[in-house]
C-alpha cells in the first residue's frame, strides 16, 4: 500500500540509531571548516543553537564575581560573539549545531556553581576518576548525575538492551528513544551535557568470561553494577576483586534503596556482596536456572527475600501471571543515581567508605522531624 511505502521511507536508518559521538569543529582548521560548510549547505542541519557571547559573559562572571553587582561594567566588557572562537558542537542524532567556548573553560563554567560545596581539590579527584556502569536502566541516573556533577571524564557504558515501552515509567527518555540501545542512548545524554566527554561504549553489554575488556582497558577506578545477568553479577565482582577495583550497587527496594559498598581496593579478603550473598544460591546461579521461575526467584534471592519490603516481596509469586516483570518506580531509579554518584565522588576523594550493605528508608522520613 502507498501509506506504508510512505512510511518506510520514511523510517530512520538503523546504523544511525548507533551513533552516540558529536562532531567537534575548529573552525580555525581548513579541514573541519570545509567539512562544517558541506554540512550545512546539505541541509542535515535542522536547528543552529549560537549563545556563544551569554557563554563568554557567564565566564566573565565566574572568573570575577565582584562583576555580579557591576552589571554595566559586564555588559561594556563582554565580547562580542566571534564566529571562529570556539567550538561548534554537531549532534547528528538531533541535526543540531550548538557554539560553545573550548573545553577547560566550559568546564569550569559547566560545574561552577558546584563552587563550596565541592572544593576544587575534590572537584579534579572526581574528574579524574575512572568509572565504569554495567548496566543502563538504573545506571542511567547514575551515569547523568556524574556527568552533570562533573566527575568521570572518562566513562564505560555497557548495556546490550534496548529502550521499551515499559521502562517509560522510570527510564528519562521520550518515545522517539524507543529500541534505542540503553548505552548509546546514555552516551548521548551525557554528551548532550558535555561534549568534550570520553566514553566508551560495550553496546553487546559485559561479555560473560571477557570481563578484563571492560575492566582493564583502561582499568577502572569504580566499577557501579546494574546488571540483570546474575551470574555475570557474581562473574564480574570475582575479577573486579582481583583487580583491586571497588563495586558499588543500588537496589531499589520498593520506594526505597539498599545499597551495597564493595571496597575490594582496600580489602582483598572481602567476600562477594560484602557476604550476604549465600554459597548456596551462589551455587545456584553457576548452575544455570532451569526455567523463568527459577531465574525470578534467585533475582529475589540475590538480595535476599527478608531485606524487602512486603509489596516487593509478594510481586515476585505474582509474575507471569498478574505482572510481567519486577515493579520499579522512578522516585525510586533517580535516587538510585543521585546515591551512586555521591558514593563514586566520596570514593573518587579517599573520604571514608567503608564496605557493607546499607539501607536508605523514604518511607520513614516522615517519622522523623528535623
Amino acid at each position: 500500500m502507498e501509506i506504508e511505502k510512505l512510511v518506510n521511507n520514511c523510517k530512520i536508518d538503523k546504523n544511525g540509531r548507533n551513533i552516540f559521538q558529536p562532531v567537534i569543529f575548529d573552525l580555525s582548521d581548513n579541514k573541519d571548516k570545509n567539512f562544517f560548510i558541506k554540512l550545512i549547505k546539505e541541509g542535515t542541519v535542522n536547528e543552529i543553537v549560537d549563545e556563544y557571547s551569554e557563554i563568554e559573559n557567564e565566564l566573565q562572571l565566574i572568573k570575577d564575581p565582584s562583576l555580579l553587582f557591576k552589571n554595566n561594567k559586564l555588559k561594556e566588557e563582554s565580547v562580542a560573539t566571534k564566529f571562529y572562537d570556539g567550538k561548534w558542537i554537531y549532534y547528528p542524532w538531533k541535526n543540531c549545531i550548538v557554539h560553545i567556548i573550548d573545553e577547560d573553560d566550559f568546564y569550569d563554567l559547566r560545574i561552577s556553581r558546584n563552587n563550596k560545596l565541592i572544593t576544587k581539590a575534590e572537584q579534579k579527584k572526581f574528574k579524574d576518576f575512572k568509572i565504569g556502569i554495567a548496566g543502563l536502566n538504573v545506571g542511567n541516573p547514575a551515569a547523568v548525575c556524574i556527568a552533570l556533577e562533573g566527575g568521570s571524564k572518562c566513562m564505560k557504558f555497557a548495556d546490550f538492551d534496548i529502550l521499551s515501552a515499559s521502562n517509560l515509567n522510570r527510564f528519562r527518555s521520550s518515545l522517539s528513544e524507543l529500541g534505542l540501545n540503553k548505552a548509546i542512548l546514555t552516551a548521548r545524554q551525557v554528551f548532550e551535557i558535555d561534549p568534550y566527554m570520553k566514553i566508551d561504549i560495550f553496546d553487546q553489554g559485559v561479555i560473560s568470561g571477557d570481563e578484563e575488556k571492560f575492566l582493564l582497558d583502561p582499568k577502572l577506578d569504580l566499577l557501579i553494577e546494574e546488571t540483570d545477568n546474575l551470574k555475570l553479577k557474581i562473574d564480574i565482582r570475582e575479577k573486579a576483586k582481583k583487580y583491586k577495583i571497588p563495586v558499588l550497587m543500588v537496589t531499589g527496594n520498593g520506594e526505597n534503596l539498599i545499597i551495597d559498598i564493595e571496597r575490594y581496593d582496600i580489602d582483598e579478603d572481602l567476600k562477594i556482596m560484602n557476604g550476604y550473598l549465600q554459597n548456596n544460591i551462589i551455587a545456584k546461579i553457576n548452575n544455570k536456572p532451569r526455567d523463568i521461575k527459577e531465574k525470578i526467584e534467585l533475582a529475589k534471592d540475590f538480595i535476599g527475600a527478608k531485606y524487602l519490603v512486603t509489596r516487593l516481596q509478594e510481586s515476585f509469586s505474582l509474575i507471569g501471571n498478574k505482572i510481567a516483570g519486577i515493579p520499579q518506580l522512578a522516585e525510586c531509579s533517580f535516587l538510585r543515581g543521585a546515591v551512586l554518584c555521591y558514593f563514586a565522588r566520596q570514593i573518587a576523594n579517599n573520604y571514608e567508605v567503608p564496605s557493607g550493605r546499607y539501607e536508605f528508608r523514604m518511607d520513614k522520613i516522615i517519622n522523623k522531624k528535623c
